[in-house]
């Protein structure tokens, strides 16, 4: 059971990103920290882009220690979807570099 969950937790991680910057954008606009200046960035943007990479850095430590443990079917598939959900939480949470933060 416990390498079923290893397997898919690749993707879990990506769907909980996805749903906590959505959540942190939303808390963002209806708080107005867009507006409040931190140095280059706003205030907002600059929890985005730090919890985007906090996210990124915890699925590449999750792929390279799944390369590093089984190597059968479980132990394969949680190295790939751990990549998978790498890719796609790069991919996803790009916007949060120069899109509009709130409209």
């Amino acid at each position: 059971m416990i390498a079923l969950l290893r397997a898919v937790s690749g993707l879990i991680v990506w769907a909980v990103a996805f749903s906590a910057l959505y959540g942190l954008q939303g808390l963002v606009c209806a708080a107005g920290w867009q507006a409040t200046g931190l140095g280059p960035l706003s205030l907002g943007r600059a929890m985005l882009v730090l919890l985007w990479l906090g996210f990124l850095a915890l699925l590449a430590w999750m792929s390279w220690r799944f390369a590093h443990g089984r190597r059968d079917f479980l132990g394969l598939l949680a190295i790939g979807l751990a990549l998978v959900g790498l890719v796609a939480t790069a991919y996803t949470g790009a916007p949060v570099l120069a899109g509009s933060i709130c409209l």
